[in-house]
């Protein structure tokens, strides 16, 4: 798992000076850093992310206002055709809700 860009790690944060005073009871009181909170996809959906060079990403962006589609929906049929090739069931569904859904023109 990375490590998010708001949490420095320990070795760092050991060696960073600080300016708190050095008294076990100003230790107590000090609030404590948090981690950010990763975000989630609803239900049992899982987030996929790749980079791709610029020349193929603007085919694929082309191709999909060509189609009227989403790049979504073609990295969903690419996936299945994945799948496919290698003799398994094509199990791999868009999100729906608000920003999983088509837009109507």
């Amino acid at each position: 798992m990375a490590v998010p860009k708001a949490v420095a790690p320990a070795s760092v944060a050991a060696s960073a000076p600080t300016d708190a005073p050095s008294s076990p009871d100003a230790a107590r009181e000090a609030p404590k850093p948090t981690a950010p909170v990763p975000r989630r996809a609803a239900g049992d959906m899982k987030t996929v992310q790749v980079r791709i060079n610029k020349q193929g990403w603007r085919a694929l962006r082309d191709l999909a206002s060509d189609n009227d589609t989403s790049l979504e929906a073609l990295m969903v049929e690419a996936l299945n055709d994945v799948l496919l090739k290698n003799q398994r069931p094509p199990i791999v569904q868009r999100r729906v809700g608000e920003r999983g859904q088509e837009r109507e023109e």
